[in-house]
Formats: C-alpha cells, structure tokens, sequence
C-alpha cells in the first residue's frame, strides 16, 4: 500500500513539474512576444536544460550578435537531437555570421563547419527554405579556391522554385548581384517584389519585408511597395530578425530621397540614427538628404 502511495505521489509532482514547465515557457514565449527579451530570457535560463528553452536562448543570444554564446547552446542542442533540421541550420547560422564578423582567418576555420552544418539542415529537411537561402550566399560569396561554386548556388536556387518563388527570386537575383550582372538581378528584385505584392503569403518570415524594401530602395524599384515592406518590416520585428530597424529607417529614407521628399526623408533617417547614433550609412545617407 505504501508503494503504490510513494507511486502515485511521484507521478503528480511529474505532473506539476510538466505544467509548470509548459507555464514557463508560455510565459517567456508571450514576454518575446511583446519584446520584453531580458525578461523572457530569465525565465528561459531558469527552465534549465528544456530544449525549447535552449532553443529561444539560443536565438536571443544571436539577436544580441553573440556568437559564441548561440553556437555553445545549439551545440548543445544537436548533442540532444543530431538529425534535427532547425538546430543544424541554426548552429551553421551562427558559426557563418561568427565568421563574417571575424578576421579571415578565423572564417577559413570556420567555413568547413558552417558548410557541414547547413548543408545537412537542407539535406534533414526538403522544405528549409532559409538552409537554401544561406547556402546560395555561402557558395557565391567564397573564392572558388576555397569551395565556392556557382553551380552549387544555383542548384540550391533551382530548389526554391518549388518551396517559395520570392525566396526563388531573391535567390536568383543573389547570384546575378554577386556577379555584378546589374541590369539581370535588378530585373529579379522587381520580379520579387511584384510576386510579393500579389502573394503576401509567401512572405514567411519578417525578414523577406526588409530584404524586398531593402532592393526597392538600392535599384530604384517599385518604392511604394518597398515602403510597404519596411513599414511592415519595423512594425513585426522581433528577436529573430537579422537587422535593426535602424536599418529599415535608413532605407525608408533612402526611398524618400529618391522621391525628392527632403523633409519625410529627414525625419525617417533622424528615426535610424537615434536608434543607432554611430551608424555610418544612415550618418552619410542624412548627409545627402541635406543636399536635396
């Protein structure tokens, strides 16, 4: 009798400890939700081991730019689940931006790694679109000597013609871009960005906002609906989105100021610099405005 008594206690504190845990990270969740990241980072590093609490601390701590920090729990995580898409795409994520903010000799330790990694995200995961996303970056931006390779690039591109066609796009103009073929990539960007306008469901993910307005205002194209992917883009940004909306202030303003709209353009670059007062760009870009 006493057994089955120590047994049935034991399971209802499992029980309590299970909701309490869910309650946690609902909360945390609901905290990131409403940008409150500090917050929900307390309650994720007092969670433990959980890994979708690992997961999220991973995540703020690329959010914030520290590297090593996100690279030391999805580590962890892949520790924990090896054949899981998002972890080894995130860890490749991060191992890729620690090495583009690194010195080149760091990157050239790291590019085998990063290469391991996202290629097995896209090869665990048929539908990763942003494993294909990054790995079409990767195989353009480094030196053919090193493992770079056009062909690899588009043949992640070609990919994406049957998951998302703005991603498809965005990649193929990627690739022209790098490349130097203006006219052929600006043709793209626009192509993106019409696809976008008329199929917002295959904007995904925030981030497609920034990069679709981020291509209006440098070639010049479609600026009404560039504006409207930033607006959008600042509106939604969160602790997965790569850039600042500094950024998207600084490219609003650059759409003004193709417009010749002096005064709108002043107040959206004034916008980005109190966010980010040393910003180099957004300090040239006023420095234009007040040409106007």
């Amino acid at each position: 009798m006493l057994i089955k008594l120590k047994c049935s206690l034991f399971i209802i504190g499992l029980f309590f400890l299970n909701t309490s845990a869910q309650m946690d990270l609902k909360e945390g969740e609901e905290l990131l939700k409403s940008g409150k990241i500090e917050d929900a980072k307390k309650i994720f590093i007092e969670m433990g081991k959980d890994p979708i609490a690992m997961e999220y601390l991973g995540d703020i701590a690329s959010f914030y730019k520290n590297w090593d920090e996100a690279i030391g729990y999805y580590k962890e995580l892949i520790e924990l689940d090896p054949e899981k898409a998002m972890y080894n795409f995130k860890l490749g994520g991060a191992l890729g931006m620690k090495a583009y903010y690194g010195s080149k000799f760091q990157a050239a330790l790291l590019l085998g790694d990063v290469k391991k990694y996202l290629k097995k995200a896209a090869d665990l995961d048929p539908s990763h679109t942003e494993a294909r996303r990054a790995l079409v970056e990767l195989y353009m931006q480094i030196p053919e000597f090193i493992g770079g390779s056009k062909t690899i690039a588009e043949s992640y591109a070609s990919d994406l013609d049957r998951l998302n066609e703005v991603d498809a796009l965005l990649a193929d103009a990627y690739i022209f871009k790098i490349q130097e073929y203006k006219v052929l990539a600006k043709n793209k960007y626009e192509e993106a960005i019409r696809t976008a306008m008329r199929k917002p469901q295959l904007i995904t993910r925030n981030y497609l906002n920034y990069e679709l307005g981020e291509a209006s205002a440098l070639y010049e194209i479609q600026l009404d609906a560039g504006e409207k992917f930033l607006r959008k883009y600042i509106e939604n940004h969160g602790y997965q989105d790569l850039k600042s909306p500094a950024w998207a202030y600084y490219r609003l303003a650059q759409i003004e100021r193709i417009k010749n709209n002096k005064q709108p353009a002043m107040v959206l670059i004034q916008k980005s610099l109190a966010i980010d007062p040393d910003f180099d760009k957004a300090i040239i870009e006023k420095q234009k405005i007040q040409r106007l």
